[in-house]
């Protein structure tokens, strides 16, 4: 019964927030879907990210809700300390039986821009957006409807009419998301405070004929740093907030890193919480992520695992979802590409 209960609970969960946006557990590194200044913060010529996500495999079996996105930008000098990035970027989300599926792809821009400072700090200003088109679309053949039942033999006639006026694949729609952020480096530590608004132009993404629902709005404050606390360990606090709708989402937390001398072999641990409003209630711990990060040189591999401890642990058996992040970095081009940037 319990079991039961909780299965119903998850699906009304999950149709409560089918307007809010997917979402990475290491938010850090999807910069892309946190805020498009990000795309020009790193130390290097240019960069490659992949993500992946899967939840709620243990209640959904063969049909999770799975979240794929690539992301690839490449950064300029165009004067001393200021930085001037171009990129594309790509997600994919899938979701449950019906195969609910949404698809983006955008062009960003993003300049770094140098306030000043001095020998042991220096103070940047940040400026991005992103623009593109998405699309949704849906497996109907997996569902049934109430006109679908046939009474006389007690049974579902897949082959009649589904009384739905809805289109399995929706029109692309333009898509427009901008973002600032500030940050500065004091000799080996560093802060940063950002904000971003995704889908300002609300469009409309509605699988129905002659019916408007539009795409709503997503505002995310986000803020960190890293506070040296001896010459190879170092901790890495962050948090990031979303807002969308009714919908809020708060993820806070931190990783610890520890590195060689010459800092070409890293690795990171850390916790995470994640919080939200479930079923319209007040704030809630949802899962906790614990991560585990390696870099090497140019590369850096993320592997996390969220742990449920939400309502939904009776059908979930406190698993949550699995994630993981490759990035790829190609190095600057002599000292004068070179760009202090925080670590996320």
């Amino acid at each position: 019964m319990r079991y039961t209960i909780a299965v119903i609970l998850l699906f009304t969960f999950c149709f409560n927030l089918k307007a809010q946006d997917p979402r990475f557990a290491q938010f850090y590194a999807s910069p892309d879907q946190l805020n498009p200044a990000l795309n020009v913060v790193y130390e290097g010529q240019a960069r490659f990210i992949i993500n992946y996500r899967d939840q709620w495999a243990s209640v959904l079996n063969d049909v999770p809700f799975r979240t794929m996105a690539a992301h690839l930008d490449y950064r300029f000098n165009v004067a001393q300390n200021d930085y001037f990035a171009v990129g594309i970027n790509g997600l994919r989300d899938e979701a449950g039986s019906s195969n609910f599926t949404q698809n983006n792809g955008n062009l960003n821009v993003s300049y770094m821009k140098y306030l000043g400072g001095g020998r042991s700090k220096s103070y940047y200003l940040v400026a991005g957006a992103q623009g593109g088109f998405g699309q949704r679309k849906i497996d109907l053949g997996n569902l049934w409807f109430s006109e679908q039942f046939d009474d006389a033999t007690t049974s579902i006639d897949f082959t009649s009419p589904t009384g739905e006026a809805v289109n399995t694949q929706g029109n692309l729609y333009p898509d427009f998301s901008a973002g600032l952020m500030w940050y500065t480096i004091i000799r080996d530590n560093s802060f940063y405070i950002g904000g971003a608004m995704y889908h300002i132009n609300s469009p409309n993404v509605s699988l129905y004929e002659n019916q408007i629902d539009p795409l709503l709005r997503r505002y995310v404050v986000h803020l960190g740093g890293e506070l040296q606390m001896n010459g190879n360990l170092s901790l890495l606090p962050a948090a990031a907030v979303y807002l969308q709708g009714p919908s809020t989402d708060i993820n806070i937390g931190a990783n610890v890193r520890y590195s060689s001398g010459d800092n070409d072999l890293a690795m990171r641990i850390g916790a995470w919480a994640h919080l939200s409003n479930q079923l319209e209630n007040s704030m809630s711990i949802e899962a906790v992520t614990v991560t585990t990060l390696l870099e090497m040189e140019t590369w850096m591999l993320g592997i996390s695992y969220d742990i449920n401890v939400s309502l939904l642990t009776a059908a979930s058996n406190s698993k949550g979802a699995f994630e993981a992040s490759f990035t790829y970095i190609i190095p600057e081009r002599g000292r004068r590409s070179r760009v202090s940037c925080p670590k996320f």
